[in-house]
């Protein structure tokens, strides 16, 4: 229904009816990191019930010319994975370039620039409380290894691929580590989601509405 209402709006107006569309997208496709973390309702969750299909939501922004809130459109294509992402179905299939794109940004994200960087490159430290993984010497190279490792897997995995959330490690490290790896996480993640989340998904930059 609502890509109906924007299409229509958009041949035929009012144009004030379909300005308060795209309003009520800010804040679902938000172009600024301070955005995404208050926002209540993030990608095709604003549509409520039935829930789009990312991908057919990325189609209707790109045929309908919402420029701005296509990166984050693209970036929750990508989140549903290969299978999803590639999807044949009517509606659904994605313009070949845009679909190279996104399978090559998404790629760089989970492997390349994050978690790795946050876990290994972040400087932990060695925690002095007994209870936390990361308590193990830094003279203890395997044994740190392994826990770094641990805490790498946790963070890559229980996000299901979403780099710019922070996961809970539940009792894997202690509330302090925890919040130093989250601090470490939201610099990393302003960098990625200003700087580079629309170039390496295929866009130039961000757009205001």
């Amino acid at each position: 229904m609502f890509a109906s209402l924007l299409r229509m709006t958009t041949k035929y107006g009012p144009p004030d009816v379909r300005e308060g569309l795209i309003k009520d997208l800010k804040g679902a496709y938000p172009t600024k990191l301070e955005d995404f973390t208050t926002a209540e309702t993030l990608g095709e969750d604003v549509f409520g019930s039935p829930r789009p299909h990312p991908n057919a939501v990325l189609n209707l922004f790109l045929e309908q010319g919402i420029t701005f809130a296509s990166p984050f459109a693209a970036y929750r294509a990508g989140l549903g994975g290969p299978s999803s992402l590639a999807s044949d179905e009517p509606g659904i299939v994605l313009p070949r370039p845009i679909l190279t794109s996104i399978i090559e940004g998404m790629w760089v994200i989970r492997q390349v620039t994050g978690y790795t960087s946050i876990v290994h490159v972040g400087n932990m430290g060695v925690c002095p409380g007994g209870s936390c993984i990361l308590s193990a010497g830094t003279r203890q190279t395997e044994q740190r290894m392994e826990a770094l490792n641990k805490v790498f897997n946790v963070m890559s995995g229980r996000n299901e691929g979403d780099a710019l959330s922070f996961p809970s490690l539940g009792n894997l490290v202690c509330l302090n580590c925890e919040k130093r790896l989250e601090t470490i996480q939201l610099d990393w993640r302003k960098r990625l989601f200003w700087a580079k989340l629309p170039r390496l998904l295929g866009w130039g930059g961000w757009e205001e509405a």
